[in-house]
Protein backbone atom coordinates (compact mmCIF):
# COMPACT_ATOMS: atom_id res chain seq x y z
CA UNK A 1 0.00 0.00 0.00
CA UNK A 2 1.16 3.75 -0.94
CA UNK A 3 2.71 5.22 2.31
CA UNK A 4 1.77 8.28 1.15
CA UNK A 5 -2.14 7.23 0.89
CA UNK A 6 -4.35 8.31 3.76
CA UNK A 7 -6.74 5.38 4.75
CA UNK A 8 -9.73 7.03 7.39
CA UNK A 9 -10.15 4.52 10.43
CA UNK A 10 -14.04 5.63 9.97
CA UNK A 11 -16.42 5.56 7.07
CA UNK A 12 -18.51 9.05 7.01
CA UNK A 13 -21.45 6.94 7.84
CA UNK A 14 -20.02 6.47 11.20
CA UNK A 15 -18.67 10.22 10.91
CA UNK A 16 -22.42 11.58 10.78
CA UNK A 17 -23.51 8.55 13.15
CA UNK A 18 -21.23 9.88 16.08
CA UNK A 19 -20.43 13.83 14.75
CA UNK A 20 -21.98 17.18 16.32
CA UNK A 21 -23.16 18.55 12.92
CA UNK A 22 -26.20 17.34 11.63
CA UNK A 23 -27.73 14.41 9.76
CA UNK A 24 -28.68 16.72 6.84
CA UNK A 25 -25.33 18.28 6.80
CA UNK A 26 -22.94 18.02 3.58
CA UNK A 27 -19.91 16.32 5.32
CA UNK A 28 -18.00 16.39 1.66
CA UNK A 29 -15.85 19.43 3.55
CA UNK A 30 -15.32 17.58 6.84
CA UNK A 31 -14.32 14.78 4.99
CA UNK A 32 -10.50 15.48 5.03
CA UNK A 33 -10.34 16.84 8.67
CA UNK A 34 -10.70 13.07 9.82
CA UNK A 35 -7.20 11.83 8.41
CA UNK A 36 -5.69 15.15 9.88
CA UNK A 37 -7.59 14.13 13.73
CA UNK A 38 -6.72 10.71 12.54
CA UNK A 39 -3.08 11.52 12.63
CA UNK A 40 -3.23 14.31 15.66
CA UNK A 41 -5.18 12.69 18.36
CA UNK A 42 -6.30 8.69 17.67
CA UNK A 43 -3.02 7.45 16.17
CA UNK A 44 -1.04 8.57 19.48
CA UNK A 45 -3.78 6.36 21.32
CA UNK A 46 -3.69 3.31 19.12
CA UNK A 47 0.61 2.94 18.35
CA UNK A 48 1.92 2.45 14.63
CA UNK A 49 1.54 -1.54 15.16
CA UNK A 50 -2.08 -1.39 16.23
CA UNK A 51 -2.89 1.85 13.47
CA UNK A 52 -1.21 -0.38 10.50
CA UNK A 53 -3.47 -3.53 11.24
CA UNK A 54 -6.54 -1.27 11.07
CA UNK A 55 -5.49 0.95 8.19
CA UNK A 56 -4.56 -2.59 6.20
CA UNK A 57 -7.80 -4.40 7.53
CA UNK A 58 -9.89 -2.00 6.19
CA UNK A 59 -8.20 -1.36 3.00
CA UNK A 60 -8.67 -5.24 2.28
CA UNK A 61 -12.20 -4.83 3.50
CA UNK A 62 -11.18 -7.77 6.29
CA UNK A 63 -11.95 -6.33 9.91
CA UNK A 64 -11.68 -9.08 12.40
CA UNK A 65 -14.93 -9.01 14.98
CA UNK A 66 -12.69 -7.06 17.79
CA UNK A 67 -10.77 -4.86 15.48
CA UNK A 68 -14.79 -4.06 14.03
CA UNK A 69 -15.68 -3.32 17.44
CA UNK A 70 -12.54 -0.76 18.06
CA UNK A 71 -13.34 0.95 15.01
CA UNK A 72 -17.00 1.54 16.26
CA UNK A 73 -15.46 2.47 19.68
CA UNK A 74 -12.92 5.05 18.06
CA UNK A 75 -15.10 7.07 15.71
CA UNK A 76 -16.51 9.39 18.86
CA UNK A 77 -13.68 10.65 19.31
CA UNK A 78 -12.19 11.00 15.76
CA UNK A 79 -15.73 12.08 14.59
CA UNK A 80 -15.46 15.11 17.38
CA UNK A 81 -11.55 15.76 16.80
CA UNK A 82 -12.77 15.97 12.87
CA UNK A 83 -15.22 18.70 13.38
CA UNK A 84 -12.88 20.50 15.74
CA UNK A 85 -9.82 20.62 13.29
CA UNK A 86 -12.65 21.51 10.52
CA UNK A 87 -14.30 24.52 11.95
CA UNK A 88 -12.16 27.45 11.83
CA UNK A 89 -12.40 26.47 8.17
CA UNK A 90 -16.09 26.39 7.78
CA UNK A 91 -16.40 29.86 9.19
CA UNK A 92 -14.15 31.75 6.82
CA UNK A 93 -12.31 30.70 3.68
CA UNK A 94 -8.54 31.47 2.72
CA UNK A 95 -8.62 33.10 -0.69
CA UNK A 96 -6.96 34.97 -2.89
CA UNK A 97 -7.50 38.75 -1.54
CA UNK A 98 -7.00 37.27 1.88
CA UNK A 99 -9.23 35.25 4.57
CA UNK A 100 -12.94 36.39 4.09
CA UNK A 101 -16.19 34.95 6.14
CA UNK A 102 -18.67 32.52 4.94
CA UNK A 103 -22.17 34.32 4.78
CA UNK A 104 -24.99 33.71 2.88
CA UNK A 105 -27.89 35.51 2.17
CA UNK A 106 -30.02 33.45 4.52
CA UNK A 107 -27.93 33.39 7.26
CA UNK A 108 -24.99 35.16 9.24
CA UNK A 109 -21.43 33.63 10.30
CA UNK A 110 -20.93 33.48 13.95
CA UNK A 111 -18.22 35.53 15.89
CA UNK A 112 -14.78 34.22 16.11
CA UNK A 113 -15.56 34.65 19.60
CA UNK A 114 -18.54 32.07 19.41
CA UNK A 115 -16.32 29.74 17.07
CA UNK A 116 -13.34 29.40 19.69
CA UNK A 117 -16.10 28.79 22.66
CA UNK A 118 -17.75 26.08 20.62
CA UNK A 119 -14.24 24.39 19.42
CA UNK A 120 -13.32 24.00 23.25
CA UNK A 121 -16.86 21.97 24.22
CA UNK A 122 -16.66 20.03 20.85
CA UNK A 123 -12.71 19.51 22.07
CA UNK A 124 -13.31 18.82 25.63
CA UNK A 125 -15.87 16.31 24.59
CA UNK A 126 -13.32 14.65 22.02
CA UNK A 127 -11.05 14.11 25.06
CA UNK A 128 -13.48 12.75 26.97
CA UNK A 129 -14.40 10.05 24.49
CA UNK A 130 -10.73 9.72 23.63
CA UNK A 131 -10.38 9.17 27.37
CA UNK A 132 -13.37 6.11 26.84
CA UNK A 133 -11.35 4.45 24.31
CA UNK A 134 -8.22 4.19 26.16
CA UNK A 135 -9.85 2.74 29.10
CA UNK A 136 -11.73 0.57 27.16
CA UNK A 137 -8.49 -0.81 25.16
CA UNK A 138 -6.87 -0.96 28.79
CA UNK A 139 -9.78 -3.31 29.88
CA UNK A 140 -9.61 -5.51 26.39
CA UNK A 141 -5.81 -5.17 26.02
CA UNK A 142 -5.91 -9.46 25.41
CA UNK A 143 -8.03 -8.38 22.19
CA UNK A 144 -5.65 -5.73 21.15
CA UNK A 145 -2.03 -7.75 21.44
CA UNK A 146 -0.52 -5.08 18.83
CA UNK A 147 -1.64 -2.15 20.84
CA UNK A 148 1.65 0.10 21.87
CA UNK A 149 0.52 3.66 22.82
CA UNK A 150 2.78 6.61 23.23
CA UNK A 151 3.69 7.43 26.48
CA UNK A 152 2.06 9.42 28.54
CA UNK A 153 -1.51 7.67 26.53
CA UNK A 154 -1.96 5.15 29.06
CA UNK A 155 1.33 4.01 30.95
CA UNK A 156 -0.26 1.09 32.60
CA UNK A 157 -3.47 0.49 31.19
CA UNK A 158 -5.27 -2.25 32.00
CA UNK A 159 -4.25 -1.35 35.64
CA UNK A 160 -4.97 1.98 36.12
CA UNK A 161 -6.60 3.21 32.72
CA UNK A 162 -6.57 6.56 31.74
CA UNK A 163 -5.98 7.71 35.42
CA UNK A 164 -2.43 8.38 34.76
CA UNK A 165 -2.55 11.96 33.11
CA UNK A 166 0.19 13.59 31.55
CA UNK A 167 0.84 17.21 32.23
CA UNK A 168 2.30 19.14 28.82
CA UNK A 169 1.18 22.95 29.88
CA UNK A 170 0.89 25.09 32.75
CA UNK A 171 2.25 23.96 36.78
CA UNK A 172 1.33 20.80 38.47
CA UNK A 173 2.61 20.21 42.03
CA UNK A 174 2.71 16.44 42.68
CA UNK A 175 1.40 15.09 46.01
Amino acid sequence: MNEYMQTPLISEELFKLHSPVTQSTDITDFVPYICIAQELYIETVLGQPLTAELKEQIASDTLTPANSDLIVRIAPALSFYAVYQALPFHWASIVNKGITIRESENSKSVDIKDIAQLRRWIKDDADTLRTQLIDFLGKCRANYPLWQPSEGCAKHAGEQGSDEKSYDSGFYFGK
